[in-house]
């Protein structure tokens, strides 16, 4: 039981540093989701599930990510070593809970916008 733990939490630590490493690359070279899952060739639905980490990628996702990103896909899966936090499963699945209420406010609030619009136009 002990080793299926670790490895989840492998697996969950893993995704969280390749969620961080994409982040931040995307951020230092100035650009939005839209354009780096446009360069990379990937949904945008897919690289937010992959910022936020939903999903795991394939080795071919890897590649195009790191290409766009001007990396080395093994440097995407490297821990900063600047940044080392250590974690404990609970609170990484806290943050992945936090993740999901903020998409989860940010559709509703437009779900309501265009339905407070659809309304409006009726009058």
């Amino acid at each position: 039981m002990k080793e299926e733990h670790d490895n989840i939490k492998t697996d969950l630590s893993l995704r969280k540093i390749l969620s961080d490493n994409i982040r931040k690359r995307r951020k230092e070279l100035h650009l939005t989701q839209e354009r780096l899952a446009e360069n990379a060739d990937i949904s945008l639905p897919y690289l937010s599930d992959i910022e936020h980490c939903k999903t795991w990628v394939s080795d071919k996702t890897l590649l195009k990510l790191a290409k766009a990103l001007g990396k080395k896909p093994s440097d995407l899966l490297q821990e900063d070593e600047t940044q080392i936090e250590e974690k404990t499963i609970e609170s990484f699945y806290a943050d992945i809970i936090q993740n999901q209420k903020k998409q989860m406010l940010e559709t509703l609030s437009k779900i309501c916008d265009t339905t407070f619009s659809e309304l409006m136009s009726l009058h």
